[in-house]
């Protein structure tokens, strides 16, 4: 096997995993150095030898707005070592047969040594590889300990990191420019709902699920309003893509009239099955759908209630079930309960299960920025109780009686 490493000396302005997808079966990000190490292997009859393809590699580097150094070689340690002697823009091929005349004059320092123990080899007069790998094994080790075996099997070419590359995905992208220009959320439904189609025929092609979402509105002065959430579990079908890209829709603030809709796809994978009987309704989802339905009888009286799935993968059960025929949030009979909080001289206090609890800590909950309109994430907060309990109040303000807005606490979620 050939592994490539691509040194970058200017980062392209795409992904590199999109721009190598088309080019190698595999890649690996290197998590010490700016590079990325890739599967060379399988070259030949496309680009004729390893230093086309590393050009290849380059072109389409370049093409983006990047330049980088290339090092194909049989082992990574061996690719990123030729990546860094390589001049910008040029491919350093080291044959598999030639890889431990290539590593016998590079300076000692490149290999994983402790400094004191380059510094005693060093007073030896070892400066080179070549040197270190002449020296026996087990007198190194006598001297220097067990740590010293990886350095001495490296000089040798011996790699024993193996690559462990992943497949680069090309992100699913699905776009309109809308004429005439639309200036309303509502307007935008039809569109975006055709848009979350073609995804999850993409993805119904590639047999993955989306693992996150980007929703792009670009108005008629260039000014392009973008939201991005990683999700919490994949998604394929349709209304669940277009349930996630819809509150995304609702949380933006358009000021001018939209020209074009994007939506993409970047992170996407295969999804292993699983029974939805075992896994999805646990206990304390068939609970929390209890819990709602009842309160929906009282909301609702002398009618039949049904219970709907709004949102499967919010994360607040208001925002996940609501009531058929309730569109209003305030009227959801699942808003949150009230709860009263006090400020006392030893701190905050909260009632709760007929008692006063002193409250620990507490801070604004960030996750909701992405379900819930700002106005109401930056009223959401979270409390830890002194009995344990995680709790996430919502707080509202309320006139009475013409006088300043005195806050009304609500008790919406549960993160215990």
């Amino acid at each position: 096997m050939s592994v490539g490493y691509l040194a970058i000396d200017r980062w392209p302005h795409r992904p590199l995993d999109e721009l190598l997808a088309p080019l190698t079966p595999a890649i690996q990000k290197d998590e010490e150095e700016r590079g990325v190490w890739f599967d060379a292997s399988g070259i030949r009859l496309q680009h004729g030898d390893e230093e086309r393809y590393g050009r290849a590699v380059l072109a389409t580097v370049a093409h983006a707005a990047g330049t980088g150094r290339i090092g194909i070689a049989a082992t990574p340690w061996v690719a990123r070592l030729a990546a860094r002697l390589a001049a910008p823009d040029e491919v350093i091929v080291v044959p598999e047969l030639e890889t431990r005349a290539f590593l016998r004059p590079l300076p000692l320092e490149w290999l994983p040594l402790p400094s004191r123990v380059q510094d005693r080899l060093r007073a030896l007069g070892i400066v080179t590889i070549g040197q270190f790998a002449d020296l026996p094994l087990q007198s190194l080790r006598r001297r220097f300990g067990a740590d010293i075996v990886l350095a001495h099997r490296l000089a040798h070419g011996d790699d024993p990191t193996p690559f462990r590359g992943w497949t680069p995905l090309v992100p699913l992208r699905a776009e309109r420019a809308l004429e005439p220009p639309i200036a309303t959320h509502d307007a935008l439904e039809p569109v975006l709902r055709s848009l979350c189609r073609e995804i999850a025929d993409g993805l119904a092609a590639l047999a993955h699920a989306a693992r996150s979402i980007q929703l792009e509105l670009v108005e008629e002065a260039d000014r392009t309003v973008a939201r991005f959430r990683r999700l919490p579990q994949p998604l394929r079908t349709t209304p669940e893509l277009f349930a996630v890209a819809w509150s995304l829709l609702a949380g933006m603030t358009v000021v001018h009239p939209i020209v074009l809709l994007r939506l993409t796809v970047e992170e996407h994978a295969p999804v292993h099955a699983s029974q939805p009987a075992l896994f999805d309704e646990t206990p304390a989802r068939t609970a929390e759908r209890e819990r709602l339905w009842q309160a929906a009888q009282r909301f609702a009286r002398g009618r039949v209630v049904r219970i709907l799935e709004h949102v499967p993968v919010a994360p607040l059960p208001e925002l996940r079930w609501r009531v058929q025929g309730m569109t209003r949030l305030a009227a959801h009979p699942f808003h949150g309960e009230p709860v009263q909080l006090a400020r006392r001289p030893s701190g905050w206090w909260l009632w709760l299960g007929e008692r006063w609890i002193p409250i620990v800590r507490g801070g604004l909950y960030e996750r909701l920025d992405l379900w819930w309109p700002v106005e109401r994430h930056r009223r959401t907060v979270w409390v830890e109780l002194a009995d344990g309990q995680r709790l996430l109040l919502a707080r509202d303000h309320l006139a009475r009686d013409g006088a300043s807005e005195r806050p009304t606490w609500r008790l919406v979620g549960r993160l215990d």
